[in-house]
């Protein structure tokens, strides 16, 4: 018997921009076009740590600050995420500041040097498969995790102010299939896709988020609406959508 699988399932729509900073990055600090995993795993883990009164984001460790989310990743089996409207990148004004005045804020300097604005509708749905057995043995349940989804504010940088305007959950099961339509981000590797969509190399989120130094990359395929993906699939249903897994 297949196991069942919680899921999480976000509705998201930012207030204007997405400034996702490229890791590892240089002095011109790019930014990353779609919202990798890492970001949504961010996104709901410091709502859900206030949840037991913990409103630290980071951990000093070893003479090094880490994120605090790399505590609750073990709860997370697979996220993705769905992108409504095609976002482009936008330079930065300020970064442009910086350049001729020669000086600037931190504030300033940190910002991305592009940023990502949405064009039309343009909102995301997030999907987060949670595993039960992890969950039972944590501090949280699914109420706190739905509560914590609720409580999102943000999608990256402080800039990056987001409303979330639904959050349904629910029971999926992951099984083999050698088709699926999709429009959520999966690994590009080894699938054949009919379809349009943007390739975009990220952390492995599976590889820890805590520090992205030593962090493995992934490839991700973001379709622009929905994309047919053949191969050795695993996929789950979430809601009458098909995501697609890693293999």
């Amino acid at each position: 018997m297949v196991p069942l699988t919680l899921f999480l399932k976000v509705h998201i729509r930012p207030s204007g921009i997405v400034a996702l900073r490229s890791l590892p990055q240089s002095k011109m600090r790019t930014a990353l076009r779609y919202v990798p995993p890492t970001t949504l795993i961010g996104a709901i883990a410091y709502p859900l740590f206030h949840v037991v009164g913990n409103r630290a984001e980071t951990a000093y460790e070893r003479k090094t600050f880490r994120s605090k989310a790399e505590s609750i990743i073990e709860l997370f089996e697979w996220v993705t995420v769905k992108t409504q409207g095609k976002p482009k990148l936008y330079g930065s004004l300020l970064k442009i500041n910086t350049v001729y005045r020669g000086k600037a804020q931190s504030a300033v300097t940190s910002f991305p040097f592009a940023v990502l604005y949405g064009e039309g509708d343009y909102s995301m749905t997030a999907v987060y498969l949670i595993s039960e057995e992890t969950l039972s043995k944590s501090t949280y349940n699914l109420r706190d995790v739905e509560r914590a989804a609720w409580g999102m504010t943000r999608l990256g940088s402080r800039e990056s102010v987001v409303s979330v305007e639904e959050v349904t959950s629910g029971k999926t099961k992951v099984r083999d299939a050698n088709e699926a339509t999709t429009a959520y981000a999966f690994p590009f590797k080894g699938f054949d896709v009919s379809g349009r969509g943007t390739l975009q190399s990220i952390v492995d989120w599976r590889s820890g988020i805590g520090d992205y130094s030593k962090a493995k990359r992934v490839v991700m395929f973001y379709p622009e609406r929905t994309v047919t993906v053949r191969g050795e699939l695993s996929v789950a249903e979430v809601n009458g959508e098909v995501i697609v897994l890693a293999p």
